[in-house]
C-alpha cells in the first residue's frame, strides 16, 4: 500500500512539467486573430492558409484536451484507489483500538502488583499452573505491544495517504482547468472556421446560380472517386441546387459533442455495412473539427454506407496513388483516416471547391447528393 502510494506520489510530482501545455495552449490560441467573414465566392490563397492554419489549431486544441482527460481519468482512477484504501483503514481502526485496549487491560491486571510472580506462585496449585501464567504473561505483553504497533502503523498509513490524496486532488484541480480553458479556446476556433466555411459556401452557390455558364462547367481528370462504378453521382446534366443546413457543431462539449453525433450518425447507417460506426465518425470529426456529417454522407454515394466498397472497408470510393483503391484493416481505421483526409485537403464541410476535387466528372451531381445526405443526418 505505502509503495503504491508513493508512486502516486511521484506521479503528481511530475504533473505539473508533463501537462500537455494546456495553459500555454490557450495563451497561444487566445493570441491568434480570429477568423472574420471574407465576401468572395472563391476562396483567395491568403484565406485557404487561414483556413488550414485553423484547421491545425483545432487538432492541436482537441489532441491537447483529449490528453488532459485521459491523464485526468487515470488519476482520478488513482484518487479513487487510495479512497477505497483509506474506507478499508478507516474501517479496521475501531477493531484495532478495541483489541489494543484489551490487551493494555490485560497487561495492568497482570502487572498491578508489586511483585507479580510472588503472587503468581502463591496463588498456583501446581508448578505447571506457574509456567503456564508466565508465559500468558508474556505472550499479554507480546499481544500489548504488538497491537499498539499495529494501530500506529495504521494510523500514520492514513495519515499519509489522505495528505496524498489532497495533493492529488489540487492537482486534478488545476489541471482540469488548463483543460478547460484549452478547450475554450478550439471550440471558439471551430465556430469561426465553420461559420466562415459556410459563408464562403453560400456566397459561393450564390454565384454559380446567377452564372449559369459556371454552374454548367464540366471538368477533367478522376479525382478521388472520379472512376468509382459504386457512386451514385452519375448525372453529367445538372446544376448545383442543394444547400447544407447548418451542423451546429460549435461550442459543445466533448461528451456532449460525442454522445450526439453518435446517435444522430448510428440512426443514419442503421441497417447497413457501417452499422454502429456513429461513435468513430464522431470521434474523428472531434479531433479534426470536420462536419461530423460529411464523410458518413460520402460513403453513402460512393458505397451505399459500405455495401459497395472498392476495397476493405473503403466506403468513399477513396482511390489509392499510382491506381487502384485504399484499404483498410477496419471501419475504425478507415474512417479516422477519411476524416482526417478530409479536413486536411477539402476544409471543413462540403463546398463546391471540394466537390470539384473530390469527384470532377459529375461534381455538381455528387455535391447535391452529398449534401442531400447531410441534411438527413
Amino acid at each position: 500500500m505505502q509503495h503504491s502510494n508513493h508512486r502516486v506520489a511521484a506521479l503528481i510530482a511530475s504533473q505539473p512539467a508533463r501537462i500537455i501545455t494546456s495553459a500555454a495552449l490557450a495563451v497561444a490560441l487566445t493570441a491568434t486573430p480570429m477568423l472574420s467573414p471574407v465576401a468572395a465566392y472563391a476562396a483567395s490563397q491568403a484565406t485557404q492558409d487561414q483556413l488550414s492554419a485553423a484547421q491545425q489549431k483545432i487538432e492541436a486544441a482537441t489532441s491537447a484536451y483529449n490528453d488532459a482527460r485521459t491523464k485526468l481519468d487515470d488519476l482520478q482512477k488513482q484518487i479513487d484507489s487510495n479512497e477505497a484504501s483509506i474506507e478499508e483503514i478507516e474501517a479496521k481502526l475501531p477493531e484495532q483500538q478495541a483489541k489494543a485496549s484489551s490487551a493494555m487491560r490485560d497487561l495492568y491486571k497482570y502487572q498491578k502488583g508489586t511483585n507479580p510472580i510472588v503472587s503468581f506462585l502463591v496463588n498456583a496449585q501446581s508448578l505447571g499452573e506457574f509456567i503456564t501464567t508466565c508465559k500468558y504473561t508474556n505472550q499479554i505483553t507480546s499481544s500489548s505491544v504488538d497491537e499498539i504497533e499495529a494501530l500506529n502503523s495504521m494510523q500514520t498509513e492514513l495519515e499519509q495517504n489522505k495528505a496524498e490524496l489532497q495533493q492529488a486532488k489540487s492537482q486534478l484541480e488545476a489541471e482540469q482547468k488548463n483543460a478547460e480553458d484549452a478547450l475554450a479556446q478550439a471550440q471558439q476556433l471551430r465556430s469561426e472556421a465553420q461559420a466562415k466555411a459556410e459563408q464562403e459556401n453560400a456566397a459561393e452557390l450564390a454565384k454559380l446560380e446567377a452564372d449559369k455558364a459556371a454552374a454548367a462547367e464540366k471538368l477533367s481528370g478522376e479525382g478521388v472517386s472520379g472512376s468509382n462504378s459504386s457512386s451514385q453521382a452519375t448525372n453529367t446534366n445538372t446544376t448545383i441546387d442543394t444547400t447544407v443546413n447548418n451542423a451546429n457543431t460549435g461550442n459543445s462539449d466533448y461528451d456532449s459533442f460525442i454522445n450526439e453525433w453518435t446517435s444522430r450518425i448510428d440512426n443514419y447507417l442503421a441497417g447497413s455495412p457501417m452499422a454502429g460506426q456513429g461513435y468513430n465518425f464522431a470521434v474523428a470529426a472531434w479531433n479534426t473539427g470536420v462536419d461530423p456529417r460529411w464523410s458518413p454522407a460520402i460513403a453513402c454515394i460512393e458505397s451505399t454506407k459500405g455495401t459497395y466498397c472498392a476495397n476493405s472497408y473503403n466506403a468513399w470510393g477513396w482511390s489509392a496513388r499510382g491506381g487502384g483503391w485504399r484499404s483498410f484493416g477496419s471501419w475504425s481505421e478507415g474512417i479516422s483516416a477519411h476524416v482526417a483526409y478530409l479536413g486536411a485537403n477539402y476544409g471543413s464541410t462540403l463546398t463546391p471547391a471540394a466537390a470539384k476535387k473530390y469527384c470532377p466528372p459529375t461534381w455538381q451531381d455528387w455535391y447535391n447528393k452529398v449534401a442531400a445526405q447531410m441534411n438527413r443526418i
